[in-house]
């Protein structure tokens, strides 16, 4: 063989087996080779009377979950809903969602966070998806009058050209917070080839109160963020890489290092720490079936819920609690627990889910 045709055999055989490998990390990454059993030791009903309520955060103290809920369908349309903003859920009396006002004009809502001040105080911060394509952190002060009214207060709102796409946020207190980017490619073939491919191009922003900074990078689709109770420790979610990654924080700087990686077998959504000290993870594994979804919602796409038990705020066993093949839920991607209650939500449901567990 002539050293030409030599080497254009040697270089087409090492483009098919990247080209293989590519296609079987994507395949892999979007659940192809993953089974979903049904299964949940417990009793569900539905809450309905919301488009997309992505996002859950329960308040212990004050027994009340805040809800984030945009209608992705209506904004693909290029008209956002007027239903998208923040909701409340009293636990002691779940029968129905009241939507919050205080919230600005153009607000659309798709990660929140929760933290209380040394103080007492509670702040809820929201990823907000404005009309125009641009986004910001919108922060608020929660107040909750005798009569058990929940009055919101805006006290600031975030901007900056690093927040290309937004998706979770982890509030460190009331001005400080970690954000994930989904992706940082601005372009929609350049987000195109970042999901097809699997590229680890995203990131994780931190704000200090008066700049972003970028302290976590190459990530694949983090979609997931959620600080330890001590500060300690920043849990951040990918979907596509299907892990669950632990970073230790430097408490002035706010930089990060990674101290875990812990593989979860579903495409990770939003992280939510109970009372007890337990992550939990609602995830999505059928990537196929939630694209279908994204555009028929006749067709749900499969829920599926970890709970992941920490030792020393280490992951160290992460355990299926609730699955589904969406006939309850369609790709769930929320799960807020306290006690024997677990809260689901979903992108691209109508409902939350309400959750009583056995144990």
């Amino acid at each position: 063989m002539r050293p030409a045709i030599r080497a254009a055999v040697t270089a087409a055989a090492v483009v098919l087996v990247v080209a293989a490998a590519f296609t079987i990390r994507s395949l892999n990454a979007f659940g192809v080779f993953t089974d979903v059993v049904p299964g949940f030791a417990g009793t569900c009903r539905a809450i309905a009377g919301v488009s997309g309520p992505e996002d859950i955060a329960i308040d212990e103290p004050t027994g009340l979950a805040f809800i984030s809920a945009l209608d992705r369908r209506a904004k693909a349309r290029g008209k956002p809903a007027a239903q998208d903003g923040l909701y409340v859920l009293r636990l002691d009396d779940a029968a129905h969602l009241t939507k919050l006002t205080g919230t600005p004009a153009d607000f659309h809502p798709h990660g929140i966070s929760l933290v209380r001040g040394a103080d007492g105080s509670l702040t809820l911060m929201a990823i907000n998806h404005r009309s125009d394509g641009t986004h910001s952190i919108d922060i608020f002060d929660v107040k909750i009058a005798p009569d058990g009214q929940v009055m919101l207060s805006e006290t600031g709102s975030i901007q900056g050209g690093q927040l290309v796409s937004p998706n979770a946020v982890a509030a460190l207190d009331g001005s400080r917070f970690y954000v994930t980017n989904d992706h940082t490619s601005t372009s929609q073939f350049g987000r195109m080839l970042d999901d097809d491919l699997v590229l680890p191009r995203a990131n994780v922003l931190y704000f200090d109160g008066n700049v972003f900074r970028v302290v976590a990078d190459n990530l694949v689709f983090p979609s997931g963020a959620a600080l330890s109770p001590d500060g300690q420790y920043l849990y951040i979610s990918e979907s596509y890489n299907r892990r669950l990654t632990t970073y230790k924080r430097q408490p002035l700087s706010g930089t990060l290092e990674v101290v875990n990686t812990f593989g979860i077998p579903s495409n990770l959504d939003n992280l939510r720490l109970d009372a007890a000290g337990n992550l939990w993870v609602a995830t999505h594994p059928k990537a196929f079936a939630m694209a279908t979804y994204r555009t028929d919602g006749s067709k749900p796409a499969p829920s599926e819920v970890f709970k992941v038990t920490l030792a020393n705020g280490i992951p160290q066993s992460a355990t299926a609690v609730y699955t589904n093949l969406g006939s309850e839920i369609g790709a769930s991607s929320v799960a807020a627990a306290t006690g024997h209650r677990l809260l689901i939500g979903s992108p691209f449901d109508t409902k939350i889910l309400d959750c009583t567990m056995d144990h």
